[in-house]
């Protein structure tokens, strides 16, 4: 071999936040070898009976309690959006275009995205009309729009500035007709997926950049995992006993590489299952998370070494081994089996708005109120919305079921 040439660098992997034009999202799938194994279980558990068709679990669920509160927001802290806000780049990178659209799916916070780039570049932040203004087309809100002199502009909410209603789309068009032509100057618009499908219905946005978050597959997920992991904490899987998330490095960096070459079969189904949206996913790994009986630590402390290290070096074994079991799986609020047209307009206007206020809903539906009020009840105490205290919205583990509920009823759903 020349002794001067050189071993070629491995390629760059790629960043955990990446900002792709829609047409590039890769929505994750599970890896075949994973789904036949699946099956063969399924069969085996058919053929030789629910006890016989696969080993014992390392955990029962029925042995695990579930965390506080006050635990879970430590093992999972909110996401921190600004890294995508970084992703997004600076506001003069699309000259051909005077406004690019930035997509999230649900229960991923565009708005939040949006708020960390605005701070970052300085820009002018929008502020949505209210209810009342749309519904009324009130004139002035568009008529206070303006340039901003030097600064991009932000509008972090489009789904907030239109309703499904024959008055309620006025201040929408009206909007769009400014900020596309470049009479607002440069901007970015920040849009959820749902409302985005609606709003191409009535308002084509041909040459305008869409923006995305790119899909989280099992290795970009085990890696958000691994740098949100607050401390040496294990997560056991309860059905096989096995580390779920590879060690942490001693730097705090999860590395590429380690993560896809650890990723293990319950992260890759969990990406899969929430087609590479990480806002849903953190609610699934969230809600699975459980801790061990009230003498489990009594029990590890008893099987422990009598004569263990001092110091910081047993501080740091302490730490290693705090263990969270994760359950194999949750279960999943499932609609009843007859759920009609009427549930069907109200979850779907939820999803088109972004959640949505009992009077918004009631001007939107037609359905009465009465009637309208019993569903979101009946909806919440199943598990399949949840009220923040000003809408009402799907909840994050109901929304699998619902939209392939609206899918089978060909309804207008998103391109994710």
């Amino acid at each position: 071999m020349n002794a001067t040439s050189a071993e070629s660098p491995p390629p760059a992997k790629p960043p955990l936040w990446q900002i792709v034009p829609t047409a590039d999202y890769e929505r994750p799938t599970d890896s075949q070898p994973a789904t036949l194994q699946r099956r063969w279980r399924a069969l085996g558990r058919l053929l030789l009976g629910d006890d016989k068709g696969e080993a014992a679990p390392a955990r029962a669920e029925a042995d695990l309690r579930a965390l506080p509160q006050l635990r879970l927001a430590n093992l999972v802290p909110p996401i921190d959006w600004a890294p995508a806000a970084r992703a997004l780049g600076a506001p003069d990178e699309d000259t051909h275009a005077p406004v690019r659209l930035f997509i999230g799916q649900p229960y991923c916070d565009h708005a939040a995205t949006l708020a960390h780039w605005a701070c970052t570049h300085d820009a002018v932040v929008l502020t949505p009309p209210d209810s009342a203004q749309i519904l009324a087309a009130n004139q002035r809100w568009l008529d206070d729009l303006a340039p901003a002199k030097g600064h991009p502009w932000v509008l972090p909410e489009l789904e907030r500035c239109f309703l499904r209603h024959a008055s309620g789309l006025e201040l929408l068009r009206g909007f769009l007709a400014r900020a596309l032509s470049g009479a607002l100057g440069p901007g970015l618009i920040g849009c959820d997926s749902w409302a985005l499908a609606f709003i191409e219905r009535i308002w084509p946005l041909p040459g305008t950049p869409r923006l995305t978050l790119q899909a989280f597959d099992g290795p970009a997920l085990t890696r958000y995992l691994m740098q949100a992991n607050r401390g040496h904490v294990r997560f056991l899987s309860a059905r096989s006993g096995k580390p779920l998330l590879p060690e942490r490095p001693a730097d705090g960096k999860a590395d590429a590489t380690a993560a896809e070459e650890s990723t293990c079969p319950e992260l890759r189904q969990l990406a899969a299952h929430c087609r590479g949206n990480p806002g849903l996913a953190w609610h699934y790994w969230r809600q699975r998370l459980r801790a061990a009986p009230e003498h489990q630590p009594q029990e590890q402390a008893e099987e422990a070494p009598h004569d263990p290290p001092a110091g910081a070096d047993r501080e740091r074994l302490a730490a290693a081994d705090e263990v969270v079991w994760v359950a194999p799986g949750i279960e999943t609020p499932t609609l009843p089996a007859e759920s009609g047209e009427d549930v069907a307009f109200l979850l779907h206007a939820l999803l088109l708005h972004r959640g949505l206020d009992a009077e918004a809903l009631g001007a939107l539906l037609p359905i009465p109120d009465a009637r309208m009020h019993s569903h979101l009840l009946r909806l919440r105490a199943l598990t399949l919305l949840e009220h923040d205290g000003a809408r009402w919205q799907v909840a994050p583990l109901a929304y699998p079921t619902v939209r392939e509920f609206l899918r089978s009823r060909s309804y207008l759903t998103d391109g994710f």
